[in-house]
């Protein structure tokens, strides 16, 4: 998928180096479930189950990449559902690569081909609530806020602190 400069494409091994350095931010640690502190063989086994994951209808991983082949974040579809039509997506921006519209591009463009292809009739992004540049993706994106604070599926002991932003077709 493109949008000009802006690639999304599906990871590869050879990412991990890349994904390893942008996972080092303090902010990426903060505001999503990567590990802390991440280690390469994190980035490896992530980058290496991301095409089961695909091929079994969970998620759908992508990094995008600004100007060739510079890392500027990751962009996942994830608690896939199409029978429901449903899917989640969820994101990070490399530090080298925000306040350019990275994140608002990038989004577009998976929400496009999700309902496009995928057939997804709701989708729903789930920023922290404190998380005000995310939210602001979101909203950018034509996402609703519903007023909801939830746990994540993957973080079900953390409290309920995910705002609820949601499309529907």
């Amino acid at each position: 998928m493109r949008d000009g400069d802006l690639t999304l494409r599906p990871p590869v091994l050879d990412d991990a180096e890349a994904v390893t350095a942008a996972c080092q931010d303090p902010e990426i640690q903060r505001w999503t479930l990567v590990p802390s502190p991440y280690r390469r063989e994190h980035a490896e086994a992530w980058l290496a189950s991301a095409p089961e994951r695909a091929r079994a209808g969970e998620a759908v991983s992508l990094l995008a990449f600004e100007g060739g082949d510079r890392l500027a974040g990751s962009f996942s579809l994830m608690e896939l559902d199409l029978a429901r039509g449903y899917g989640e997506i969820g994101y990070w921006v490399a530090p080298w690569a925000r306040g350019r519209g990275v994140a608002t591009r990038s989004v577009r463009l998976l929400h496009e081909w999700a309902v496009g292809e995928l057939g997804l009739r709701r989708i729903e992004i789930l920023p922290d609530a404190a998380n005000a540049p995310s939210r602001r993706v979101a909203e950018r994106c034509g996402y609703t806020p519903t007023g909801e604070l939830r746990t994540l599926p993957r973080d079900p002991d953390r409290k309920p602190s995910y705002a609820v932003y949601a499309w529907e077709a």
